[in-house]
C-alpha cells in the first residue's frame, strides 16, 4: 500500500500538468473563435452539427451536443446536433462489416449541404474517424477536428475550410480534460454569437 505522501504527490503532478495544458490553451482561442463562428453560420444557415469520437472523447460529444440541444449556461432554444455515437444500435450495426466505416457512413447518410463534422479525438489517429473526415469531405463537410499531440492522421487530412484545434500535450488524458474545457467554450461562443 502507498503512502499518502507518495499518492500526495501523484496528485500535485496531475495537476501540474493539467494547469500547464491549460496555459498553453489560451493561443488556441483565434482558432476556437473561428470554429465558433463557423459552427454558428451552420446553425443560423439550417444546417446540423454532426459530433464524433471514440471512447472518452465519444463522452465529450455527447456533452457538447446536449449543450447545444438542451442549453449550455441559460435557457434558450436547443440547437440542431448530433453525437453519432450515441446511437448504441446503430453503432452495432454498422461494425458488422466494419469498425473503419461506423462513423463515415453515418456521415454520409445524414450529412447535407451547410451540416458541419466536428470531430473530437486525443491522438488524431483511429481509423473510423479518419474515414469520418475523407467522408466529410467527399460531400464537401467542413471539418473541426479537436485533437492533440501532434494532431496524428486526421490533421495532415484537413483542408482549407476546416479548422484544428490542437492540446499542446501528448497526455490523452490530459487532452480530453482540456477538450470538455474547449467544448464549454465552443458552447458559450455559440451561445453568445446566436443569443447575444
Amino acid at each position: 500500500m502507498q503512502n499518502n505522501e507518495f499518492l500526495e504527490e501523484r496528485i500535485a503532478m496531475r495537476i501540474a500538468k493539467a494547469t500547464d495544458a491549460l496555459e498553453k490553451s489560451f493561443g488556441l482561442a483565434p482558432s476556437l473563435v473561428t470554429a465558433a463562428k463557423n459552427l454558428n453560420d451552420c446553425i443560423l444557415n439550417d444546417g446540423k452539427i454532426l459530433v464524433i469520437g471514440i471512447g472518452s472523447s465519444a463522452a465529450i460529444c455527447q456533452i457538447f451536443a446536449a449543450h447545444l440541444m438542451h442549453k449550455f449556461e441559460r435557457d434558450r432554444p436547443g440547437l440542431p446536433a448530433i453525437a453519432l455515437n450515441a446511437d448504441g444500435i446503430a453503432i452495432s450495426a454498422l461494425t458488422e462489416e466494419s469498425h473503419s466505416e461506423k462513423y463515415s457512413r453515418q456521415v454520409k447518410a445524414l450529412g447535407k449541404a451547410g451540416d458541419s463534422v466536428l470531430i473530437i479525438s486525443a491522438t488524431g489517429a483511429h481509423s473510423s474517424l479518419i474515414q469520418s473526415v475523407v467522408a466529410a469531405h467527399e460531400i464537401d463537410l467542413p471539418v473541426i477536428a479537436l485533437t492533440g499531440g501532434d494532431g496524428g492522421e486526421i490533421s495532415t487530412l484537413l483542408n482549407h475550410g476546416d479548422t484544428e484545434i490542437r492540446v499542446n500535450s501528448d497526455h490523452p488524458t490530459t487532452v480530453r480534460e482540456q477538450h470538455l474545457m474547449l467544448v464549454h467554450c465552443l458552447s458559450e461562443l455559440i451561445d453568445l454569437q446566436i443569443f447575444g
